[in-house]
């Protein structure tokens, strides 16, 4: 039935209501006011369900009408496939530093500079300066003394060349020459050793001022402008931000499985990336029966005390299922990849990541060879919606896109 054949229904519905007779004695006339409320009480009733029924209907219409489709995601597509690949192990690891030393002082003296924390610096660089002002006094004693003894041996060198004159002659006590060449070997001897004293100054004077051994980074300082700063004194920590290790308590067991100079996934912040084993101990713990592997991070910018996860080979090679590592979907939670059935429909599956073959990885989970799964524009596609493939670069500009 039609919406406006409804509300000419209720029109009529009310007229007949409102119809009366024309004759009516007392009796029938209150009779028929209580007929009348009762029948005015109905044709609200009726007409308000009508009313009611009218705008049900026109919701349901609104309800019924189709909905535009959303455009299907422009995506790039890649089949799985099957190699041979050296099971794996998912281990927590951190980022250190290759060298990390605290830097400490060698004087005694006050504070007079430091370099502040978070400060790059270079090699050679100032780091902090310590008060020398005795130091300078003490030196310029010693080069005085130096100049004395100096003359000295001046005066006892010409002593010498007279009393050889005379011996020549007779004319001079043996004794007398042998006292004077004592004296001046001995006057000799002090210069010698108050010229090594002065070296030395020199060189505490030098480490007055502390320098970076290394370039790399002040992460900490433990003094303060002022203070009276003893010999051995930590004064600041340097790490060196760019030769990095990644480091990992790997099980013995997976020892015989490692080459050097072989790449491992490593996991860090929703991003995967490829590093080679660097090196690794040649002894274990015997309490945790773990040993250190390290693999290099040069130039990655990552801080380091950063938490990291590595895959280590611990198995001979076997088959697996390898996709692109574009096709991974990273999420601190999981790691899924979106297929596509034969209706062009996303379909997101769950993976476990294991070892990295060149630009694929191999992964565990629902997953078949020649599966069609998504690597480029998968970023906001959801389970369920609808794909369209890429025709030309213009398309894949939008995939990259989203």
């Amino acid at each position: 039935m039609s919406i406006k054949k409804i509300k000419e229904q209720i029109m009529n519905n009310l007229m007949l209501t409102s119809i009366a007779p024309l004759k009516m004695n007392a009796s029938n006339i209150r009779l028929k006011e209580r007929s009348n409320k009762v029948e005015f009480y109905s044709s609200a009733l009726i007409t308000f369900s009508f009313i009611s029924i009218i705008g049900l209907m026109s919701l349901s219409t609104n309800a019924n009408e189709v909905k535009p489709e959303k455009p299907a995601h422009l995506v790039s597509i890649e089949s799985v496939k099957k190699e041979q690949v050296k099971p794996s192990i998912w281990l927590p690891a951190n980022v250190i530093s290759r060298t990390n030393a605290p830097i400490s002082a060698e004087q005694t003296g006050q504070l007079l500079w430091i370099e502040d924390v978070g400060s790059q610096v270079k090699k050679d660089q100032l780091l902090a300066k310590i008060d020398d002002r005795h130091l300078k006094l003490q030196l310029a004693g010693q080069q005085a003394q130096v100049k004395q003894h100096e003359a000295d041996v001046d005066y006892l060198t010409g002593q010498k060349a007279r009393f050889l004159k005379l011996r020549e002659t007779n004319n001079s006590a043996l004794s007398e020459f042998e006292r004077v060449n004592k004296d001046l070997t001995i006057a000799i001897n002090e210069v010698v050793a108050l010229n090594i004293s002065v070296e030395q100054t020199l060189l505490a004077l030098e480490k007055t001022t502390i320098r970076a051994p290394f370039a790399g980074n002040i992460s900490q300082r433990f003094a303060h402008i002022g203070e009276l700063i003893s010999i051995g004194r930590p004064l600041v920590q340097l790490i060196d931000t760019k030769n990095l290790d990644v480091k990992i308590a790997a099980p013995i067991s997976i020892a015989p499985f490692l080459e050097r100079g072989s790449k491992v996934m490593v996991k860090w912040n929703q991003t995967l990336l490829e590093l080679p084993v660097r090196t690794w101990s040649q002894a274990g713990e015997q309490a945790s029966r773990t040993f250190d592997v390290r693999l290099a991070a040069d130039g990655i910018a990552m801080l380091a005390g950063t938490a990291v996860t590595v895959s280590l080979p611990k198995q001979a090679p076997i088959e697996a299922i390898l996709v692109p590592r574009d096709a991974l979907m990273l999420r601190e939670n999981e790691t899924y990849v979106l297929t596509i059935d034969d209706d062009k429909q996303a379909k997101k599956v769950s993976v476990l990541i294991g070892q990295g073959v060149n630009s694929w990885v191999s992964v565990t989970g629902a997953l078949s060879v020649d599966d069609n799964v998504v690597v480029r524009g998968g970023e906001r596609l959801q389970d369920g919606e609808k794909v369209r493939y890429i025709d030309d670069k213009k398309d894949a500009v939008i995939a990259k896109l989203n």
